[in-house]
């Protein structure tokens, strides 16, 4: 089940760096108006290249907010505006070695909506794979053994009359 926007404070959203082949997790603050980039490569060329990735985000959100009437649905004054969303380079992150953005982006966002900090030191990426697929995993056989359905697999439901 998806929650409104207007009813939550924080989105976070994998974005994909196109031209440096590149995952970066984006976190969206509602309440402040601004996009936080988790980056796990940061070099000067990786980072404007994950800020260049999050701006059309920045700009198309306030028109997004517009048009849900955000000011309306949240009594706040500061969704009329159209200005661009600021971008924050989020700094003190562990930094990846290989080609395991993907990893990275998980366990970001995973420590984000567990309310926990990222370390910087002590961030070990072959146990949070292997966290991460036996997770999959585990997953995956639940929804075999006890025949779920995910949301967006289930067959579209009748229209209520």
């Amino acid at each position: 089940m998806c929650t409104p926007w207007h009813l939550v404070d924080h989105v976070v959203m994998p974005i994909n760096v196109k031209l440096q082949d590149h995952w970066i997790c984006g976190r969206l603050n509602i309440a402040e108006r601004r996009i936080y980039l988790y980056n796990s490569l940061r070099s000067g060329r990786y980072m404007t290249a994950a800020k260049e990735a999050c701006k059309p985000f920045s700009v198309i959100l306030p028109y997004y907010f517009s048009m849900l009437d955000f000011k309306g649905l949240r009594n706040e004054a500061k969704f009329s505006t159209m200005e661009p969303f600021p971008i924050v380079a989020v700094d003190g992150l562990p930094e990846q070695v290989t080609a395991d953005c993907g990893v990275f982006v998980a366990s970001f966002a995973e420590y984000f909506i567990d309310g926990k900090p990222i370390p910087s030191s002590d961030f070990d990426v072959e146990i949070h794979r292997d966290r991460l697929a036996v997770l999959f995993y585990q997953y995956g056989m639940k929804k075999q053994t006890e025949n779920i359905e995910s949301e967006s697999e289930a067959p579209p439901s009748l229209p209520k009359k």
